[in-house]
């Protein structure tokens, strides 16, 4: 079989910068073969995720506008060329006698993912991740994780390789939910008091959201800490008032947004839903009814009850033949316990106790979904 170099991309965020469609020009004698693709990017987020990831650039906030790159390296000990990658960008190329490669990555800071065999991607190492993954794999929640695949090494580097969620799917529509009631770990808040340190491109990300959002100190200083913008973007959206938040969507024809910032009441996510599957009520139910599946096995989960779950998402996908699935993805900041304590994930949390929410926020966000079924129903019957 002819093997031809299959181009990724890597997107650098620019506040203020603006994405393009990238043209064959773009190429020049990267790829020996003529190729055509088509590029989408945005930045919705997750990682093992094979979708949106955190939202940091420096601090895991993503920004949907970006620069899009070419950065290739060799694998000499494949002599293979590999791209990076940066944010949700799916890349759909046809090379001669090459089968079409579908795949979405959603991830935060440059280099954390890459293209790897296909039906799976890699994700940058993290001992963490890698050890949830491992423990997961005889746990009630394996049904609803990305497939794990181990640990490979690329250019020096370690990444976990992970099945790619999107590779069923035709021209996916893709949403990341950060789920919990906040997304911060408590070890980050004792380290941001400890050391705390102003950083103004945080201070320019919140004034871009809300004028009104530093104290008139910051305003003077004009700068936040991260953990005071981490806590403001946690108040801002429905995190705190629902338990969960969107960070972003990327549609069939490769628009993405991740202007949701400011949703924050339950029927703000209506409205974002709602146009997310196009009106479509059979997608609602379905994705209903895998989150009620999640539901049950995170109530049966050892793991579930024995880690501290922060920073981790629901990814939604669906097509036009209303294909839909649910997966939980991004473990990179779930955090095992003190040997003896347990949490329940539905109650408020108290500095010390590490509650996260997680169930509160998977509780409204199916509420919050069969309410939009509920009022289909009743307008059809209206009718």
């Amino acid at each position: 079989m002819d093997e031809r170099p299959v181009p990724q991309v890597t997107i650098t965020p620019e506040v203020g910068g603006s994405s393009r469609e990238m043209g064959q020009e773009d190429w020049g004698n990267a790829a020996d073969g003529a190729l055509r693709r088509k590029l989408s990017s945005s930045s919705v987020s997750s990682t093992g995720s094979s979708a949106l990831e955190s939202e940091e650039s420096s601090d895991g906030e993503r920004d949907g506008k970006g620069i899009v790159t070419l950065e290739q390296v060799v694998d000499t000990a494949e002599n293979k060329p590999w791209w990076k990658l940066k944010t949700i960008v799916q890349c759909s190329i046809t090379a001669t006698q090459r089968k079409k490669v579908n795949w979405v990555q959603l991830a935060g800071h440059k280099g954390n993912f890459k293209a790897a065999d296909e039906g799976t991607i890699l994700k940058k190492f993290s001992e963490n991740e890698m050890q949830c993954f491992e423990k997961l794999r005889n746990d009630a929640l394996f049904p609803f994780v990305p497939g794990y695949h181990g640990v490979v090494e690329r250019e020096g580097e370690s990444f976990l390789q992970m099945t790619d969620l999107l590779t069923n799917f035709e021209q996916p529509n893709v949403m990341d939910c950060k789920m919990g009631l906040r997304t911060y770990l408590e070890e980050e808040l004792v380290r941001a008091r400890e050391r705390p340190k102003l950083r103004e491109d945080l201070y320019k990300k919140m004034t871009a959201v809300d004028g009104d959002g530093p104290t008139a100190q910051e305003h003077g200083q004009k700068g936040v800490t991260k953990l005071r913008y981490m806590q403001w973007r946690d108040a801002i959206s429905s995190t705190n008032t629902l338990g969960f938040r969107i960070e972003g969507t990327k549609s069939s024809d490769g628009k993405c947004c991740t202007d949701f910032k400011k949703t924050h009441s339950k029927q703000d996510v209506i409205l974002v839903f709602q146009g997310f599957v196009g009106g479509n009520a059979n997608i609602i139910r379905t994705y209903v009814t895998r989150l009620t599946e999640i539901r049950h096995a995170l109530k049966r989960s050892d793991f579930f009850m024995h880690h501290e779950v922060i920073g981790s998402s629901l990814l939604f996908i669906h097509d036009k033949t209303d294909n839909a699935q649910v997966w939980m993805i991004d473990f990179g900041k779930t955090t095992a316990l003190p040997a003896g304590q347990r949490l329940k994930h539905n109650v408020p949390w108290k500095e010390g106790s590490r509650e996260d929410g997680y169930l509160q926020g998977l509780e409204n966000l199916i509420n919050t979904l069969e309410s939009i079924i509920s009022h289909d129903g009743d307008e059809a019957a209206a009718h």
